[in-house]
């Protein structure tokens, strides 16, 4: 099947796009433009947590809910908490950074450009989409991320219900990714969360609690 003219430009588009940033991407994206947007979003993970709230509270009464919310909350926290910050740091455009963040993690013939965003990810945040497991888990969590989006596609568009096991690997995908990946790449940008989902960078948090704390206010 052909492609319409519009699908032709788009294609030579994100074409263009890799040319443009596969050499220097990895060089140039420094640390501060991925601290920067955290800083300036800091609950762009609320959303995401939400579902995975919910998928929680359904797991032990509804299999094929629980899996949705847990389906949501994995493709909500992948997008918004790790994906979109790398392309944002690249274009600079919120709503340029939002359509790039979708197409690339919804098109397998973006392959290119999505191995871009990841190996930035890897070298900047600290967590390696492709090769890592989950504790209870001998599969990278990628795999397990695509089984999660073709399950979710056969209970959207053919009404398929799904086991307890099914529902548990999709919530497990879904806390793996908001909390654990999610807060390595947060720590790493030298800032931290409250309420598992707000980050904040003031660094008297550290010492909360602590006799430190008392000697901070004092002063």
């Amino acid at each position: 099947m052909s492609m319409t003219p519009d699908e032709a430009q788009y294609e030579e588009y994100m074409d263009e796009l890799y040319e443009e940033h596969k050499e220097q991407a990895i060089q140039e994206f420094i640390d501060e433009r991925l601290q920067s947007y955290y800083g300036e979003h800091r609950v762009l993970a609320k959303a995401a947590f939400g579902a995975l709230t919910e998928a929680k509270n359904l797991i032990c009464t509804n299999a094929t809910a629980a899996f949705l919310f847990s389906a949501i909350a994995m493709e909500v926290g992948l997008r918004e908490t790790l994906v979109k910050p790398i392309v944002f740091g690249l274009v600079h455009t919120l709503s340029v950074a939002s359509l790039i963040t979708d197409m690339v993690l919804s098109r397998p013939d973006h392959k290119k450009y999505r191995n871009l965003l990841l190996q930035i990810l890897r070298q900047h945040g600290g967590v390696d989409i492709y090769t890592y497991k989950r504790l209870d888990s001998h599969r990278p969590i990628w795999e397990e991320i695509t089984d999660v989006k073709k399950k979710r596609d056969l209970i959207m568009h053919q009404a398929e219900t799904v086991t307890i096991d099914e529902a548990g690997l999709a919530l497990g995908v879904a806390s793996t990714i908001l909390e654990n990946m999610f807060p390595t790449v947060v720590a790493k940008m030298g800032l931290h969360l409250h309420e598992g989902f707000r980050i904040c960078d003031n660094w008297k948090c550290t010492y909360k609690g602590t006799p430190i704390e008392t000697i901070l206010k004092a002063t």
